[in-house]
Formats: structure tokens, sequence, C-alpha cells
């Protein structure tokens, strides 16, 4: 299995990218979240990658962060939801907004997908929303955190501290509706979170 990849890009589209490794072009399937992070044509990037064996073909799959890997392998789990498919979902959302829209059990934002009818999105819903413990919350790429990504660590961190789900995604909403367009650290926001939940 090849789990992932590092070399020079030869070629890049928003679906593909051709890699050389050593003197070999790997093609690679990728989605546009993925593709907005690669460096330009001649640089050198890293690509986790996931090898999709199909009696006809070998299709290669690469993501520029090992949970947006992690997620398209729970996706392709899913009745209905092959590797075209889970690239076009994570095409349409970022990991952040994806977990978030499973969470919440959003299907109006997992039908603007294109390829994803309310029927796919309500798997997606039902499926998935379980197995989101055994996801890694998104590990940041160095440079600015965005608000999704800070209140989705905050997240993490109130539910570790044994806050359900719930009580803790509410806190953190109010606390965001308090100040907003206002700047906040990870640290302040889950303090405030903890004096909204009593702590």
């Amino acid at each position: 299995m090849i789990g992932q990849l590092t070399g020079k890009i030869i070629h890049k589209s928003p679906t593909e990218t051709i890699i050389d490794v050593g003197g070999v072009g790997y093609q690679i399937h990728v989605p546009v979240t993925t593709f907005d992070r690669l460096p330009e044509v001649g640089q050198t990037t890293t690509l986790f990658t996931y090898l999709h064996v199909r009696e006809d073909a070998l299709q290669l799959y690469g993501f520029s962060t090992k949970q947006d890997k992690e997620i398209f392998r729970k996706l392709i789990t899913i009745s209905g939801v092959g590797p075209k498919l889970a690239q076009t979902v994570l095409s349409g959302l970022s990991y952040d907004e994806l977990i978030r829209a499973i969470q919440q059990g959003n299907i109006a934002q997992l039908n603007k997908i294109a390829g994803v009818g309310r029927k796919t999105a309500e798997r997606l819903i039902v499926e998935l929303r379980d197995k989101l413990d055994e996801i890694h919350l998104a590990e940041e790429q160095p440079g600015i955190k965005t608000l999704d990504s800070i209140q989705t660590e905050a997240l993490l961190a109130l539910t570790t501290l044994g806050y359900s789900r719930n009580a803790s995604e509410n806190a953190l909403r109010n606390v965001l509706a308090e100040r907003t367009g206002d700047t906040i650290s990870i640290e302040d926001l889950i303090k405030a979170a903890l004096r909204k939940l009593g702590k």
C-alpha cells in the first residue's frame, strides 16, 4: 500500500496532480481543497495517499492532511459513495465544514455538493456521526488558524474534559456570538466556554 509520497510536482490541476518520485511520475487524484494547498509546479510536496484497487485499474488519491485522508476512507465505506464522490465531497467542503455539517445534521449544506442528493446526505450524517470520535480533528498547517479551526479545536478540548458535545457547541456559539468581530485565541475561547459551562 502506498500511504505517502514526497516528490516534485510536474503537473497539477484542480482534480489531479503528477508527482515525480525518484524518476517515476505518480498520477494522483486530489480534491480541490488539496489542490489549493499545493505549491507551484517544480516544487516539492508531500501527500498522504490512498490506493484504490479495482479489477480494471489502480487509482491513487492524495490529500494534504492526514485528516482529509481519514475522512475520505470513512466516506467510501458508506453505501453509494465511491472514491470519485468522496473526492467531490472533499472538494465541496473543507474538513472542518464537513465535520460540522455532519455533527449538526445539516442536510441542506451537504445537498449543495454536486452529486449528493438528500438520501446520500442523510446516509453521510447517520453513518458518519457515530464515527467522528474515531477521526482526529484537523491538524493545522503552519500559519494563521481560521476561526473554524479554532472552534473545532476548542470543541475537542471541551469534550475531552468530559462535557457533552451539545453543551460544548452551545457554549462556544454563545461565546462567539458575544464577541462578533473580535479576534479570539484558542485559549481564550476555551476559558470563556468553560465559564459558560459553569466551571
